[in-house]
């Protein structure tokens, strides 16, 4: 409703209140007038209706229901159950289900959690009062009837109340109002209860809606997004819960790398606002946090970089990527601050870490020389290995990854990075003699103004071997140099692609970005399948048929997919991380 109308509707109400003595005008109240100031989660679902529009209308759904495996759950003693269930429903609310789901929901699913009480709150809103009196009656009251109640349910205000598993539910006017704590509940109902004129504040007292922290998330809901949501950190920091996630320590330094300039701002921020698109595109996420400097300790200043403006890389388009990651971190800095980042029992390990890595690199100080040498934007890329041709074929084949960095002092660590290499080629060889696996071959190429240095295994001696080989011949061992650039790859090929290419991705002001392609992980199970099947009668204990139809349905369900998007970037005093999943719309 307008502010206008919100206003024209109050004055009609003292008008009429002042002239004659009318019932107290009600006004139209919206679930976060209703839920309680100490609301410390809260949803909002604005138009369930559209949501069961594109799931039940997208093209996938009937393809879904054309698949063996639906058809064979629909023949189960559960489904028919399900169905049975759902032909009461049909039956008593005197419609059918769908159409009775959206008028049942039609303005709105909303839910929440009190932390004094520790209370959940789940508010429906239907279409009118006369549908949801009909849903009362003719669901909850014969529920509870159907359980063999024979005494009349609890009243609040001379409504009646209906006993659940674990709490109670009550229709007031056009809302279904459903608890698991009585106090919560009778506060809400009160509140309908008692709306007037006099009290239509859009800042009622005592509601989320007079929530500072919470008008301030809803400031950042987009203007499209039906589907929200908000986090009261604040208020959760206070009441002492999860402590493990503000403690300010990740568990290692992977999670650090990745979360703990995330894990910093949550420490401070007031709250987290959520918004999610819902089409038959996909889904759409993106999370929104207040952001300062101030918040990021000097032991995380490597996270954002310089002014929290560091950002991902630009990487070369490669044909059938399975997965880019780019993102901004000084290593170095994360490295050498680790006794402020880590436990005690952690930093023992990083130390004799440093100490080998070291020794590897003729007794230079691995933290502040090797990987203070690389500049923070790190590119981490996968690729499908095509076998086509080839004279080894692996009996599973993996993808082929790599690294991009750039070297701050390319003159002086290309021939250290080189010698390196060398070395741990020659050390793998030893380690492998003794194991009985094959010797790496090295070679040396110059391709364009790209220096390669590459490694292979040798092929093995019997023939029949070659179209079944072991897993390492997945792996030719390769770096590559161009100008301030060093790649570093698990293949040959993969090195030869990142060095060469000058097609990259668009830039992006992202401090971290990952994108995954669906239909290349769904070519890369496919050219796998034959193994997949023999794990699967391994390990479950499947017949082949059964082992096949079970790998079909995964690769099915992968190729409903077209990829996976994150960006978490900082501008503008905010910290947003967007998640997009795209799906596959034909059918």
């Amino acid at each position: 409703m307008s502010n206008i109308g919100s206003c024209l509707l109050i004055a009609i109400c003292v008008t009429l209140q002042s002239t004659a003595a009318a019932p107290v005008c009600a006004i139209d109240l919206s679930a976060e007038h209703l839920l309680p100031e100490s609301t410390a989660l809260f949803f909002a679902i604005e138009s369930p209706r559209a949501i069961i529009s594109t799931i039940l209308d997208h093209p996938l759904s009937s393809k879904i229901q054309g698949m063996d495996a639906y058809k064979k759950a629909a023949a189960s003693d559960g489904f028919r159950k399900f169905m049975t269930g759902r032909k009461f429903f049909e039956l008593q609310i005197g419609q059918d289900w769908r159409p009775a789901i959206e008028d049942l929901t039609a303005r709105g699913i909303y839910g929440g959690v009190d932390r004094i009480s520790g209370g959940g709150m789940l508010l429906i809103r239907g279409k009118d009062e006369a549908t949801m009196e009909n849903f009362r009656v003719k669901i909850l009251e014969l529920t509870r009837l159907g359980d063999g109640a024979t005494s009349k349910p609890d009243d609040y205000r001379e409504l009646p109340v209906y006993k659940l598993d674990k709490g109670g539910a009550i229709i007031v006017r056009d809302w279904l109002i459903v608890t698991n704590k009585g106090d919560l509940g009778k506060s809400v109902v009160d509140r309908l209860l008692d709306q007037s004129s006099d009290s239509a504040s859009a800042e009622r007292p005592g509601t989320l809606a007079s929530n500072a922290r919470f008008k301030m998330a809803q400031a950042t809901q987009n203007d499209d997004s039906h589907n929200w949501g908000f986090i009261d950190l604040q208020a959760i920091r206070d009441a002492g819960l999860a402590k493990q996630l503000f403690d300010g320590k990740a568990e290692n330094p992977l999670v650090e790398l990745l979360f703990g300039g995330i894990q910093s701002t949550l420490k401070s921020s007031p709250f987290v606002a959520l918004n999610v698109g819902v089409a038959s595109s996909g889904i759409k996420l993106e999370a929104v946090t207040p952001f300062q400097a101030d918040w990021i300790p000097q032991e995380r200043s490597y996270y954002f970089g310089p002014d929290n403006a560091g950002t991902a890389p630009r990487l070369p388009a490669i044909p059938e990527t399975l997965m880019t990651l780019g993102l901004h971190r000084d290593v170095s800095e994360m490295w050498l601050r680790a006794g402020d980042l880590f436990d005690e029992q952690m930093n023992d390990k990083l130390a004799e870490a440093d100490s080998g890595l070291s020794t590897i690199f003729a007794g230079r100080d691995f933290g502040e020389e090797i990987l203070g040498s690389f500049d923070p934007q790190i590119g981490i890329i996968v690729t499908r290995q095509s076998f086509e041709g080839a004279s080894i074929v692996p009996s599973i084949k993996l993808p082929a990854f790599g690294i991009v960095l750039r070297l701050r002092d390319p003159k002086t660590m290309r021939s250290e990075l080189r010698r390196t290499f060398q070395s741990a080629v020659g050390f793998f060889n030893i380690v492998g003699a003794q194991n009985g696996q094959p010797q790496l071959e090295m070679d040396m190429q110059k391709v364009g103004d790209a220096d390669l240095i590459t490694s292979q295994y040798l092929p093995p001696k019997s023939n029949e071997d070659q179209d079944s080989a072991p897993v390492l011949f997945n792996f030719s061992p390769s770096v590559a140099f161009r100008g301030d650039y060093f790649v570093l790859t698990s293949t040959a090929d993969l090195a030869k692609q990142l060095s060469t290419s000058d097609d990259t991705d668009e830039n992006s002001p992202a401090n971290t970005s990952l994108k995954l392609d669906t239909g290349v992980a769904a070519t890369m199970l496919d050219d796998n399948r034959e193994q997949l099947i023999s794990q699967n009668m391994l390990s479950d204990g499947n017949s082949r048929e059964e082992a096949e139809l079970a790998i079909g349905l995964l690769l099915e369900g992968v190729r409903w997919f077209r990829g996976l998007g994150l960006d978490l970037g900082q501008q503008s005093g905010r910290l947003s991380l967007k998640i997009n999943l795209d799906l596959n719309e034909g059918p």
